[in-house]
């Protein structure tokens, strides 16, 4: 065996631990839940399958213990039962995997203990039936029949007291049913000698219940204090964001936004490296960089709604930037939004995202430290970009309608602006309208995949997409307001040779397409 195998062996233990032995160290806190793991979410079907499966020798999984001298936050009770006060003692065995049939052991097993939750203790209290051999919740007993609860099995005083309500041949199957519970070998794997990082990664990688875990969870357990709660602050930060149009920055976004203010990297695996003080204060520059990059995105950019966003990673170098810039110059705005034009007529994150991301940071740095100059970033934009399928969640689609929105749009028949913060709240399609009405189109012969594309598409409202329907823009047209028909028809990118109605779609989309291609152009120099 080589070196490594043997290194790896010795920090993976496994063996086998008799129930009643496992609920004792319970008791003493030798085995603690860490308040990272989920809530107690068992039905009483799986309760009486694990009980029966424990009584008919069957295997019921293994536990996952995590050994460690780092104290985490950990709970006070198991099921709602209340733990004993104890010294506390280090190194201890955290539960990472296995804590739903953990606390239904425990809680069958002293379900007449006080509890904080009596609903949970009374789906806890199970009876064994001698009579018909079977296991029942004490609310689905057939009344008729003798019964002994579980949580009075393993204290021989409690099960003396029980034994002389049965006949001979019940008491030979309680006790029976007293060995296989006393004596049921648990299986126990114990991870040891590993880094916080290692276990990090471990915990994610569970998945027995069905639920994917999260590293916020075991970060909140390690960095928890009295006045620092890191998955209440998550959640106010998610809070905020959703009142501001932008409950689609999820989760995830916002830990990989915290992990590149603390480290500069985006594997939020990393934050597992740092001591809970740095988390804590760094949790407020996240808060700070979220507030100002969502004013910037809404002020500067009239983006009011995350998923408008071509990329909603975009959103990482963002935060990271306003959580180190308290007031930018003039010279640090026109960079940042010469970057987002950039990064998303590039489609720069459609591929090799991680990378691009991590590069990103480190120019935000150079915008950072030089303050009064320019940042220009490379100029890109694919060919046919605006001939792509308007499909409204596209990056595309997404990119053209944020670069659309700069020009204040105004409804074509009644000349109203477009409530933006309507049009860009949500996927409203009746916001956005076919230059070319695909059925018109249809009827002289051109087919959906070509005019269904991104260079045919406007905002307009809805009172106005109703009234053009299917119709020749050569008709509707002339109904614009003559007025303000020039300032209408530039707030859609319609050059007046466009408006007059005598071109054919194509000639229509070729040009369009040029103003679209030099409007992003302008974005990306940084002279919209």
């Amino acid at each position: 065996m080589s070196s490594q195998s043997t290194s790896i062996k010795k920090k993976i233990d496994s063996g086998n631990e008799r129930l009643a032995s496992l609920l004792e160290d319970v008791v003493r806190g030798s085995i603690k839940i860490p308040a990272f793991q989920r809530e107690y979410v068992w039905t009483d079907e799986q309760i009486l399958g694990l009980i029966d499966s424990i009584y008919s020798g069957y295997p019921v999984g293994s536990l996952l213990l995590w050994t460690t001298k780092v104290p985490l936050k950990f709970e006070r009770n198991v099921g709602g039962f209340d733990l004993p006060e104890i010294k506390e003692d280090y190194p201890v065995n955290y539960i990472l995997d296995g804590q739903q049939r953990l606390t239904t052991l425990f809680g069958v097993f002293n379900s007449d203990k006080p509890t904080k939750n009596k609903e949970l203790a009374s789906r806890f209290n199970v009876h064994y039936v001698p009579q018909d051999d079977k296991f029942y919740h004490v609310y689905t007993k057939p009344h008729d029949l003798k019964s002994i609860p579980l949580n009075s099995i393993l204290e021989t005083t409690k099960l003396i007291s029980y034994l002389s309500d049965f006949d001979e041949g019940d008491r030979n199957k309680i006790t029976n049913l007293v060995d296989r519970f006393k004596d049921y070998d648990f299986p126990v794997v114990t991870i040891k000698e590993r880094t916080n990082q290692e276990v990090c990664r471990i915990f994610q990688r569970i998945n027995s219940s069905g639920t994917s875990l999260s590293t916020i969870e075991l970060l909140t357990a390690w960095t928890w204090s009295e006045e620092f709660n890191l998955r209440i602050e998550i959640n106010e930060i998610n809070d905020y964001l959703a009142s501001k149009g932008f409950r689609h920055a999820d989760e995830t976004l916002l830990m990989r936004c915290l992990t590149s203010i603390v480290n500069k990297e985006i594997d939020s695996d990393t934050l597992i490296n740092n001591d809970p003080a740095t988390l804590a204060s760094s949790v407020n520059l996240l808060r700070e960089g979220i507030v100002k990059a969502v004013d910037f995105l809404e002020k500067d950019l009239k983006i009011q709604n995350s998923v408008f966003l071509p990329f909603p990673i975009m959103l990482v170098p963002l935060v990271y930037f306003f959580s180190k810039e308290d007031r930018p110059t003039g010279y640090q705005y026109n960079s940042i939004k010469r970057w987002f034009w950039c990064c998303a007529f590039s489609q720069r994150y459609k591929a090799g995202t991680n990378a691009f991301v991590m590069e990103d940071i480190l120019e935000m740095d150079k915008i950072l430290s030089i303050r009064d100059k320019y940042i220009q970033f490379p100029m890109k934009i694919e060919a046919d970009f605006f001939r792509k399928s308007w499909r409204i969640n596209s990056s595309a689609a997404k990119s053209t309608i944020c670069l659309l929105a700069q020009l204040n749009p105004r409804s074509f028949i009644t000349g109203k602006c477009v409530d933006l913060g309507t049009a860009l709240s949500a996927y409203n399609a009746r916001q956005f309208h076919h230059i070319y009405p695909k059925s018109f189109l249809s009827k002289i012969g051109i087919g959906f995949h070509e005019s269904n594309i991104i260079a045919n598409i406007a905002f307009l409202t809805a009172q106005d997409n109703n009234k053009i329907s299917d119709e020749d823009p050569a008709n509707y047209f002339p109904n614009v307001n003559s007025a303000e028909r020039i300032a209408i028809f530039n707030s859609a990118l319609i050059d007046e040779e466009l408006w007059n109605g005598d071109k054919s779609f194509k000639e229509f989309i070729d040009v369009r397409e040029k103003s679209l291609v030099k409007m992003a152009h302008k974005a990306m120099m940084g002279n919209l």
